[in-house]
């Protein structure tokens, strides 16, 4: 199972914010444990980094790429479609309501396409199945074929 942040309610004791006062600063830490059973890990885990200004856009970047590549595996739209319209709404949640509905749309129309092809397909079942008797009326198994006799006017 994957690390993930364990918070408790604010009635236990176990795996509440701690605070560890040093000579130099004060920090806070998180248990994070892994869940793997009989012999769960826990690991302190500083909550209060700060993130040098330099960084944040790249921080802010890959968090958004994570979100996008996430919406669209989920979706079943290519990332970039998920972008394209990010760039043409308002914000995040406004990208999610047009994906919905072009989810909706597509599968909506997929159904009407998969309706008309099996519509063929049976059309021609009956064409193919109406052929084979008109034959059955002229071939017989084993025997040469015979074609209906015009009358001949002499």
């Amino acid at each position: 199972m994957a690390p993930h942040m364990h918070v408790p309610s604010s009635r236990s004791t176990a795996g509440r914010l701690s605070t560890h006062t040093t000579t130099e600063n004060t920090e806070k830490a998180l248990d994070v444990f892994t869940g793997g059973g009989d012999s769960d890990v826990n690991v302190r885990v500083q909550s209060d980094i700060q993130i040098h200004p330099v960084d944040i856009a790249r921080f802010v970047q890959v968090g958004f790429d994570e979100q996008v590549n996430s919406f669209a595996t989920r979706s079943g739209f290519q990332p970039a479609v998920i972008q394209d319209i990010y760039k043409n709404v308002s914000s995040y949640k406004d990208t999610q309501k047009v994906v919905k509905a072009m989810r909706i749309a597509a599968m909506e129309s997929a159904k009407v396409e998969i309706q008309q092809l099996r519509s063929k397909m049976r059309e021609k079942t009956r064409e193919n199945s109406d052929s084979d008797s008109d034959k059955d009326l002229y071939e017989r198994p084993g025997k040469a074929k015979t074609e209906p006799k015009e009358e001949e006017n002499e």
